[in-house]
């Protein structure tokens, strides 16, 4: 994440009672040879859920495939989702291989009625009701409130979570996707768990990181990454600039730091959201970058805007205006640089511009 999530997110009560509720289930499977309503909660979310016909097959297919796997996968199963509740301890040490003492049918039922938990048992209203009556909209507006987190993508900083509609009630109001951040295909046990779901702009969630796993490399080798409420990137970024003599000179993202596990964690962050790409394909036209966003006059304006723009930017404005860090340290950058050449190649561009403009209104 460039952005840690604030100590005071609020966490999504329903997705807590249908982890509770999961994990009840698995305790009670261990010992349980027929499937009945005693293997849920008696409470409104062991009812809503065995009450839902789709959401009572599920549980039932689990534990049929469980109940033939045998006690030794029952057991290890329950004891995977109890010892493991800790994402903060998670994240500080992986276990990658969690289910691979699962059949492969068992793994597709934990995964089968996982997601369905997440994509249509939490908005059951008994359930919702049972939470307090705070939906998933309620929570992200909660979420999203710029005393809590702010209205930007705390995985980019470069996107707007949603976009608030003037007049619209909070509860029809566009909310972004929750993004597992162990995805639901390799940790399923995690897929309603209040702590791994966060909310994060299209382009993070729908385009980046897709179903890619934290932990584990599309190569295969193993890697450590941010723990969202607690580790972030910004402190670790710098934006270097060469060749500003060159028509379109270079810039690049890199690290400042030589610790190992923080850049282990640095190029996870990048695999995941392909941030060096985006920051550096946002960057490619440096003249134009500075024509959008200061739009100089002449020399001396050019170097004062720069330097305004080189100011540290507050956290209220990172919370609420895409692409506020990456352009502070844009600017920054620049205003660290002996700017002379860029400048006379500015003015030289700018002045046959005009002369040329000149020209052709002298000849029509």
């Amino acid at each position: 994440m460039l952005f840690s999530l604030v100590p005071n997110t609020p966490r999504f009560e329903v997705f807590r009672l249908l982890n509770a509720e999961l994990l009840y289930f698995l305790e009670q499977a261990v010992n349980t040879s027929a499937f009945s309503r005693a293997l849920l909660t008696r409470g409104a979310v062991g009812q809503a859920c065995w009450m839902n016909i789709s959401t009572r097959d599920k549980f039932e297919s689990l534990f049929r495939q469980l109940h033939a796997a045998g006690a030794d996968t029952k057991i290890t199963l329950f004891e995977a989702m109890r010892d493991n509740q800790d994402l903060q301890a998670f994240f500080g040490n992986p276990q990658r291989d969690l289910f691979d003492f699962m059949s492969a049918s068992c793994q597709a039922e934990i995964k089968s009625l996982c997601t369905h938990l997440y994509c249509s048992t939490k908005d059951l209203a008994p359930i919702v009701r049972a939470s307090g009556g705070t939906n998933i909209t309620t929570h992200f507006n909660a979420f999203r409130e710029h005393t809590v987190n702010g209205r930007i993508c705390k995985a980019c900083g470069m996107k707007e979570l949603a976009v608030f509609r003037a007049g619209v009630p909070d509860g029809d109001q566009w909310r972004a996707d929750y993004d597992h951040q162990l995805c639901k295909s390799r940790y399923p046990i995690f897929a309603v768990h209040p702590d791994n779901l966060i909310p994060l702009c299209d382009v993070c969630n729908q385009d980046a990181k897709k179903a890619k796993d934290l932990f584990r490399h599309r190569n295969g080798a193993d890697r450590l990454a941010f723990y969202p409420y607690a580790e972030e990137a910004q402190g670790s970024i710098d934006i270097q600039i060469d060749n500003l003599r060159d028509p379109e000179p270079t810039i690049e993202v890199n690290w400042n730091t030589q610790d190992a596990t923080s850049l282990d964690k640095l190029n996870t962050w990048d695999e995941i959201y392909e941030i060096r790409s985006r920051v550096e394909g946002q960057f490619r036209s440096l003249e134009a970058i500075i024509e959008d966003e200061i739009g100089p006059r002449d020399s001396i304006h050019f170097v004062t805007r720069i330097r305004d723009e080189a100011r540290p930017v507050t956290s209220d404005t990172l919370k609420r205006k895409e692409w506020a860090f990456w352009y502070q340290k844009l600017f920054s950058e620049l205003d660290r640089l002996d700017l002379e050449p860029f400048v006379a190649k500015w003015n030289f561009v700018h002045q046959q511009g005009a002369e040329g403009g000149e020209s052709i209104l002298a000849r029509i």
